[in-house]
């Protein structure tokens, strides 16, 4: 291919130009050429960086919280027994606990836990069925609710005149044995009347699909300890249901082998 440069000197020559207005016309024209190559060398750069800051600010996008077009997999979508057991134990044994409701009314309490989200298919096994309430309660577990009812495995405390008590946290009262005075001493001393508190039993519940490790439905209920509380767990339908206590495991055990539908 011809030199362009020398195209042009020749066309100027050609035109009987003055050598020094050929010589300045053909300098400015390199001007030009650079400055197009410059122009053309910064917009390719920049396309580039473009591209980069593009598909940075896609990925920024697809990673901030509120980003709906890559939804972001939960890291933890359903919790374990062993999450609930630590979750019920301390939160009954944390000193000046409170309940969401207080009521012996079981249809009440299972009405409201309904509408807090409980399963619907919630419901009460005979085997603490036929015991008096103390009231229920919403807790958060990783993130998760799970819906307890609480039932007094002694009977609901009553006063002297039989009327019940239900309380937030329920106490009974027990006569403790005091000994006998010494010879020397002549003032009495009167029995001492301490409280301790009433022995529960929760019926915990969530849903089957945010239950790790899930019992099949139908199965007898399976047996776990956790420091000197005593756990049952099975399912019926959609619902895994986990009943926790305090009281003598032995005792739990007979109670467990009631639990059906």
């Amino acid at each position: 291919m011809d030199n362009p440069e020398k195209q042009f000197r020749d066309f100027y020559e050609r035109q009987s130009m003055v050598p020094d207005r050929a010589a300045a016309i053909l300098a400015e024209g390199r001007k030009l050429a650079a400055a197009h190559r410059r122009q053309k060398l910064w917009w390719r750069t920049a396309g580039i960086a473009a591209a980069v800051s593009l598909v940075g600010g896609l990925g920024w996008v697809a990673m901030r919280p509120d980003a709906e077009p890559i939804p972001v997999q939960v890291a933890q979508s359903v919790v374990g027994l062993p999450a609930v057991q630590d979750s019920v134990i301390a939160f009954f044994e944390t000193p000046n606990y409170e309940l969401d409701q207080i009521s012996l009314d079981q249809p009440a309490l299972l009405a409201y836990l309904k509408v807090q989200g409980a399963p619907s298919e919630l419901t009460v096994p005979d085997g603490i069925g036929g015991l008096d309430n103390l009231g229920c309660e919403v807790l958060d577990v990783d993130g998760h609710q799970v819906y307890i009812m609480c039932f007094y495995l002694d009977g609901v405390p009553r006063d002297a005149n039989g009327v019940a008590m239900p309380g937030k946290k329920p106490m009974m009262t027990a006569a403790v044995a005091v000994p006998e005075p010494v010879e020397s001493v002549s003032t009495e001393v009167a029995p001492v009347m301490m409280k301790k508190p009433t022995t529960l039993v929760h019926l915990v519940t969530i849903p089957r699909d945010q239950f790790l490790g899930a019992p099949i439905a139908g199965d007898p209920a399976s047996m776990s300890q956790n420091g000197e509380w005593s756990f049952a767990t099975w399912a019926q339908g959609d619902v895994v249901y986990v009943a926790a206590t305090p009281a003598d495991a032995e005792r739990f055990a007979v109670i467990a082998a009631d639990l059906s539908f």
